[in-house]
């Protein structure tokens, strides 16, 4: 199983490490960035409704899966362009109304679909859980993609946002990522008191405090003068930073769990050996996501 799971997290690390370097050097965008969240956010759709309908709802599988990736695309090309070269604050304006219209257009795109099911008692339900996914596997991650165009000085398309967001993009997924890293290794070794027991059998006290140093000291030492991916904060704000992405990406693991908790599964899938589904694999980012968004600007 453990080296089921270094094969995988090798494969996956190489493949998000090759696209974050092409976007950076090659394509100074963030085409690859969203390319990647595209194939999770479609893998995790593909979860996430056998999930909803174990629970006894039904769900407008297709319409949220075709308009929660539609929101991707709409999302590349609004952050495309407020990071234009020239780019206004009346461009970045008009880039935000696009995507939450999209956004909008999506969930009221669920609600229209209601007309053409005979349950009605159950269009509740339907509705409330697609909407669910699209707030949970698009919208929550999708401020990973805004970061990556966050600039020095925190807003969006701001002067040097390519080398700048790429970092905090790194950072924010090592961080959290390497929590779970932490956590388990340690857990499988020294772990002896369940942290959750009925929400996540598999988390210890001892692993969990172990994925928050584990962060909090990846941290300090991406803030060195010679890493350079946090060093414009100083290490006292860089270990806050890892202590708040440590904490967030718990959180994101244990949100999965309960969707998979309340639908009787083990795993959201099996498309990753070792790991189970996409939204194993991404869980922690739901969360750790909106965190840097907003923590990493106000750390500046």
């Amino acid at each position: 199983m453990l080296r089921t799971r270094l094969v995988a997290a090798t494969v996956m690390t190489a493949l998000f490490a090759g696209g974050m370097w092409a976007d950076l050097v090659y394509f100074r965008d963030s085409i690859m960035l969203h390319a990647m969240f595209l194939v999770a956010a479609y893998l995790s759709f593909r979860e996430f409704w056998p999930l909803c309908r174990a629970t006894g709802h039904q769900t407008f599988s297709n319409w949220g899966t075709l308009s929660g990736c539609a929101l991707v695309a709409v999302h590349y090309w609004s952050m495309h362009l407020c990071s234009s070269p020239g780019a206004t604050t009346v461009a970045w304006q008009r880039a935000t109304n696009m995507s939450l219209a999209a956004l909008a257009a999506a969930i009221l795109g669920a609600f229209l679909l209601t007309a053409r099911r005979h349950q009605l008692q159950a269009s509740l339900g339907g509705v409330a859980v697609t909407c669910l996914g699209l707030l949970y596997i698009y919208f929550l991650p999708s401020f990973l993609l805004k970061l990556r165009h966050v600039g020095p000085n925190g807003l969006i398309g701001g002067s040097g946002w390519n080398s700048f967001g790429h970092h905090m993009v790194v950072a924010t997924v090592v961080l959290a990522k390497g929590c779970d890293v932490w956590a388990y290794l340690i857990g499988r070794l020294l772990g002896r008191h369940k942290a959750f027991p009925t929400l996540s059998p598999g988390k210890t006290v001892e692993g969990i405090v172990a994925g928050v140093v584990g962060s909090v000291a990846v941290a300090a030492v991406l803030s060195l003068q010679s890493v350079g991916v946090l060093s414009r904060f100083g290490l006292g704000k860089a270990c806050v930073i890892g202590l708040c992405l440590a904490i967030a990406g718990i959180m994101g693991d244990l949100a999965e769990s309960l969707l998979k908790r309340s639908a009787g599964a083990k795993d959201a899938g099996n498309v990753v050996p070792g790991y189970g589904g996409a939204m194993d694999v991404v869980d922690s980012l739901m969360v750790a996501g909106p965190v840097a968004y907003f923590l990493i600007p106000a750390m500046l």
